[in-house]
């Protein structure tokens, strides 16, 4: 593993427009080929790991929802690069897009973002005290898009590439609920220069406004086809009521309580149990379709997986401020994620330890 201690993306005067050569500068890892993948486990995560799969080969070796994980037998976390997620460790790559900080005027010596994340909001040196609404509007695949193309290891995109693209992560409804917010970071990232990979698809002319709801409608129609249904009886739930419950693009591997689900134990080791298992297949092979960007089999790793348990924290019922701030980094938490300008989601390693 590189020493990754030595380099930092995070800087005093954050420039105006995003950095690509000077983020792969400090972390290579990003475009380095065969390398192990952990993912969030839902249509970004999906989407990220069929670009990365299919561009730099590598796998798929497991699972993380914040909860809990789950990686394949005699694979060190820290020869992974987890991906749409934000750990903060040292030793451990990931590639997040979500608001960790609470204060920039705080530097707790374990926050480690700069160092071992690629991570835009630590990037421009955003925090949720003052920035939250300025917060990264899109998914960590429009990033990586930017940062293989930078790397000069991307294919065209397909015109049908929108569609996904808009999905993931909200997008389609953060570009007409937080506009302004959207086209200050599309200028920022590049995207709105003819020369970036998304801006033939985000910045064409070619759609009306009733055509791009068409499409977005027929996505979803078509996410819709892949909604979990059912109860599996060895007690992890594979899905959990409501007619109306559209889950289609994920794979639920803990509950609420953050106790595993659709999961089967196999001597020592644990399977994505296969219901579930050939759903997200066939959502991930017709998201591939959308993207050109093939779905392997092969790099995927959904049996022999050791599963990891952490505990689930925010500041529900208790203020948010400096004081407490501090409090919870004191803890040092796995992962963070601001949820909204007054609470901090966060992992702890109270029961399993990552690394």
């Amino acid at each position: 593993m590189p020493d990754m201690r030595e380099k930092s993306t995070s800087n005093s005067a954050p420039s105006s427009h995003f950095e690509y050569k000077d983020v792969l500068d400090a972390h290579s890892w990003v475009v380095e080929r065969e390398q192990n993948y952990v993912i969030s486990p839902d249509s970004d995560g999906f989407l990220s790991s069929l670009l990365l799969t299919s561009h730099l080969g590598g796998r798929v070796v497991g699972f993380y929802d914040g909860k809990l994980a789950l990686i394949k037998k005699d694979i060190a976390a820290e020869d992974c690069i987890f991906i749409d997620v934000d750990i903060n460790r040292p030793n451990i790559r990931s590639v997040g897009h979500h608001m960790v900080t609470y204060n920039k005027r705080l530097t707790p010596p374990n926050f480690h973002y700069p160092v071992s994340c690629i991570q835009p909001n630590v990037i421009r040196g955003f925090d949720g005290k003052s920035d939250f609404q300025k917060k990264y509007p899109f998914g960590t695949v429009h990033l990586l898009i930017g940062l293989l193309h930078t790397a000069q290891m991307l294919r065209p995109l397909p015109e049908n590439a929108l569609w996904p693209l808009l999905f993931t992560d909200g997008v389609w409804n953060n570009l007409f609920g937080y506009t302004e917010n959207c086209i200050e970071w599309t200028n920022y990232l590049g995207i709105n220069h003819a020369t970036h990979p998304l801006n033939p698809i985000f910045c064409s002319s070619k759609h009306s406004f009733y055509e791009i709801m068409l499409g977005l409608n027929d996505f979803l129609r078509m996410r819709d086809t892949f909604n979990a249904a059912g109860y599996v009886p060895f007690g992890g739930v594979y899905q959990i009521g409501g007619r109306n419950l559209r889950t289609g693009d994920k794979l639920r591997i803990s509950n609420s309580k953050g106790e595993p689900i659709n999961i089967e134990l196999s001597g020592k080791l644990y399977a994505i149990h296969e219901t579930e298992k050939l759903r997200i297949e066939q959502f991930v092979t017709a998201l591939s379709r959308y993207v050109d960007w093939k779905y392997d089999p092969t790099a995927w790793t959904w049996d022999d997986l050791r599963l990891l348990k952490f505990s689930k924290g925010d500041f529900s019922g208790r203020s948010l401020n400096n004081a407490t701030y501090l409090e919870m980094m004191n803890n040092n938490p796995l992962s963070l994620a601001m949820t909204d300008g007054q609470n901090i989601e966060h992992t702890l390693e109270t029961l399993d330890v990552l690394v």
